[in-house]
């Protein structure tokens, strides 16, 4: 079937063009698309021809949507009219860089996920950075009491910080952007903007006994080895298990850390790989009981019509974006 999608034509060039969709076969199902999530640094370096992976231009972006099941295939069990999140197509006529800013999309129904009743279309349309998010939290073991300092409040570091606060644990979000250290604060999780002094002093008068876990959700490599040197220094005869370094950020393909720094820490190094389905699955039943609040994180609802000026915008620092979504239908 003729149907539409943001197609990457170049680099930093994207636009709203026509692609053919199949119909569903097997266990397929083809979905109308409501709204569909921007990852911002994930796409933005696929804009930018950087992405691994990349399959060349053009080819459609995106990892998260939300829509209603239209057609099923022979051997699916899913009914139209079922509400759902996927990641995108899996099909299409041109190629696909996860394939999921598209009008329509067809995928088995294996990696498609009915949503809550209680969960918005467009409050699902961005659970894939949530489940991102939820899944640093499970490789860093967070508990109740422990301390926790995210720095960087992209939409990752937004996430991760108020699912952290989830778990008891105490948490402070870093940022230089006062615009997010005030969306954090206001979403009930402490946020700070540094001072004058290092990073280090600021988030030693909130955490005076020292840091348990560092979640690094900025992508710069230079800040990352700043986030190591938060993560509190072990006695040398502290059996019990050091602190934990969760890298969150999207970063070159080559980082540098410093040795000594992380030897006398005894510090774990964790870099969560994207999400399970045990994540999403989470994610969503939080956003059911309305925990945490993510509706605040979605700063502009588009047209796909307009996605260069969305992407654009994304990428200016002064008028940047946390993160918009596309309203398909």
């Amino acid at each position: 079937m003729k149907s539409q999608a943001l197609l990457i034509t170049g680099l930093n060039t994207i636009e709203l063009a026509e692609v053919e969709i199949p119909s569903p076969q097997g266990r397929e199902v083809l979905i109308e698309t409501a709204f569909s999530g921007i990852s911002p640094g994930t796409e933005l370096r696929g804009l930018a021809g950087r992405q691994a992976g990349c399959p060349g231009f053009p080819c459609i972006p995106g990892y998260s949507m939300t829509g209603v099941v239209v057609e099923a295939g022979p051997k699916a069990g899913m009914q139209p009219g079922q509400r759902v999140f996927c990641n995108g197509t899996t099909r299409a006529s041109v190629q696909l860089m996860w394939g999921g800013h598209c009008r329509h999309a067809v995928r088995d129904e294996s990696s498609v996920f009915a949503l809550p009743d209680e969960v918005s279309l467009q409050d699902a349309s961005i659970a894939k950075l949530a489940a991102i998010a939820r899944r640093g939290v499970s490789v860093g073991e967070a508990g109740p009491g422990e301390c926790v300092a995210v720095i960087g409040l992209g939409p990752i570091g937004q996430l991760s910080a108020r699912l952290h606060a989830l778990t008891g644990a105490r948490v402070c979000g870093v940022d230089l952007d006062s615009r997010r250290v005030e969306r954090l604060n206001e979403a009930g999780v402490e946020a700070i903007q540094p001072g004058s002094g290092t990073l280090a002093e600021d988030l030693e008068r909130i955490f005076p006994d020292g840091i348990d876990v560092v979640v690094d959700a900025t992508g710069s490599p230079a800040v990352l080895e700043q986030s190591l040197l938060l993560a509190r220094i072990k006695e040398w005869e502290d059996a019990s298990p050091g602190p934990r370094l969760v890298v969150q950020g999207s970063y070159p393909a080559t980082l540098t850390l410093p040795y000594e720094e992380a030897f006398r820490r005894e510090v774990s190094i964790l870099f969560p790989r994207d999400q399970t389905s045990l994540e999403l699955e989470q994610v969503l039943q939080f956003m059911a009981e309305g925990k945490p609040k993510v509706a605040d994180l979605v700063e502009e609802v588009a047209a796909p019509g307009d996605c260069q000026a969305v992407y654009d915008r994304l990428r200016d620092q002064d008028r940047g974006l946390l993160t918009a979504v596309f309203k398909w239908s």
